[in-house]
C-alpha cells in the first residue's frame, strides 16, 4: 500500500500556504484543521492563504469553516483562494 498526498503545505515569506488539490471530506478536513493549527501553535506563525485547486463547493464549505474557526481563535490573517 502506498500513501498518495492531495494536500501540500509550505512556509514562504512568512505566511503557511495549502493547496489542496483534491476534494476532502469532513474528517479529513477536520485533521487539515487540526494540522494547521498545530504548526500555527507551534510556529506562531499569522497569516495563512488556503488555496483550494479543485474549486470545489464541498471544499469551500469546509474551508470557510476552518476559516471561522481560525479566526475564533488566532488574530492572524486567513485567505482562500
Amino acid at each position: 500500500m502506498f500513501l498518495v498526498i492531495f494536500v501540500e503545505l509550505y512556509y514562504q515569506n512568512e505566511t503557511l500556504f495549502v493547496d489542496i488539490d483534491m476534494i476532502l471530506d469532513g474528517e479529513e478536513m477536520e485533521n487539515l484543521k487540526d494540522r494547521i493549527f498545530r504548526i500555527v501553535d507551534d510556529y506562531g506563525i499569522d497569516q495563512i492563504i488556503l488555496k483550494n485547486n479543485t474549486h470545489q463547493l464541498l471544499n469551500r464549505f469546509y474551508l470557510g469553516k476552518i476559516k471561522q474557526e481560525y479566526r475564533n481563535k488566532y488574530r492572524g490573517r486567513i485567505y482562500i483562494k
